[in-house]
């Protein structure tokens, strides 16, 4: 904790000792999801202490899908959110103004999974081909409009699929309801994130992966990306600059925390205390899996590939340029 301590006290030390008070620090909300690997760097940050050692007063607040998390950001009931960055792309086309200052996660984090008896007659021969045995199956979302959303239905109009026709998408709502929902047979497959896709391949053993995008399989676009970011409305950026920068450098510590693997038994410590009930080992294999995935720096490759994304599914009308998305005042370059 940083203290202020008078020079006057330095130099004369008969006169009486100041009061020595703490810093005051920022208080700030953050959107998030609840016990979603995505999210994993804010969990870290607040449960590390990063973001009171750079003056920020951070609280998370929790909600359901990453719609809902923008929307908190957007009417300005949360200073900044971790969103997708999809989502920055999106709310622009629409006239409104969010950006971007760091990655938490860059990876893609998706596994499209479906029920082990799913034929799968177009298995080796991959993507896009594997999508297309889908066809006729109820799918799962976490919500409409969310990032679950918007990839799904690129991968399945980008495998020659009309997404409104040809597959039906569900919203299941967060990871204990898709679980349940996959589990039960209300929907044959899901466009999972972890832990989910773990829970329900490893630990559940009802769920086998169509495509596993971490891995390097599915499309282009989606191997070079910037998944989840800190993202705020362009006039808080404008009138809380400092704010803002502190938030880059707690996240940029989060990350170099992460990077360590002299960390790893301490992030595993983190993870436990956030994703409770999960199977301890796997926790672990989940943990080895996803490290990588966390990266802080938004490259203007990873935005176009966003931008072509989403116009491709017919999202937004054009691609936008890396300065409409991230704010270059803040974001790093590079790293570490």
């Amino acid at each position: 904790m940083r203290v202020i301590v008078s020079l006057l006290a330095l130099t004369l030390p008969l006169a009486a000792a100041p009061e020595i008070t703490a810093q005051p620090r920022t208080p700030v909300k953050i959107a998030v999801l609840r016990a979603a690997f995505v999210y994993f760097t804010p969990y870290v940050a607040e449960a590390k202490g990063f973001f009171a050692q750079h003056g920020l007063d951070a609280q998370l607040i929790y909600f359901r899908s990453g719609a809902e998390t923008t929307t908190a950001v957007v009417s300005g009931s949360t200073e900044f959110g971790a969103l997708a960055t999809e989502h920055v792309t999106q709310v622009r086309d629409q006239g409104l103004r969010l950006k971007a200052i760091v990655a938490n996660l860059t990876d893609s984090p998706f596994t499209l999974i479906v029920r082990k008896e799913v034929e799968l007659p177009n298995a080796a021969r991959g993507y896009p081909q594997v999508v297309r045995d889908l066809k006729g199956l109820k799918l799962g979302i976490t919500g409409r409009g969310a990032s679950t959303d918007f990839t799904l239905r690129f991968l399945v109009k980008e495998a020659g699929l009309d997404p409104d026709k040809d597959v039906t998408i569900i919203a299941t709502g967060g990871i204990a309801t898709s679980l349940a929902a996959l589990q039960k047979g209300d929907i044959q497959g899901y466009l999972a994130f972890e832990p989910i896709q773990s829970q329900a391949i490893h630990g559940l053993g009802i769920a086998k992966p169509v495509i596993d995008i971490r891995k390097g399989e599915g499309p282009r676009l989606l191997h070079e990306y910037a998944y989840n970011s800190m993202v705020a409305k362009e006039e808080y950026l404008d009138a809380n600059p400092e704010t803002a920068r502190r938030m880059v450098a707690a996240v940029l510590d989060t990350h170099r925390f992460l990077a360590d693997p002299k960390n790893f038994e301490e992030t595993v410590k983190v993870a436990e205390k956030y994703f409770e009930g999960i199977n301890p080992a796997l926790l672990r294999q989940i943990l080895q899996e996803s490290l990588k995935g966390y990266r802080p720096v938004i490259t203007r490759q990873a935005v176009a590939n966003i931008g072509e994304m989403l116009r491709f599914a017919g999202l937004v009308k054009r691609a936008p340029a890396y300065e409409e998305v991230v704010d270059t005042r803040y974001a790093p370059i590079r790293f570490p």
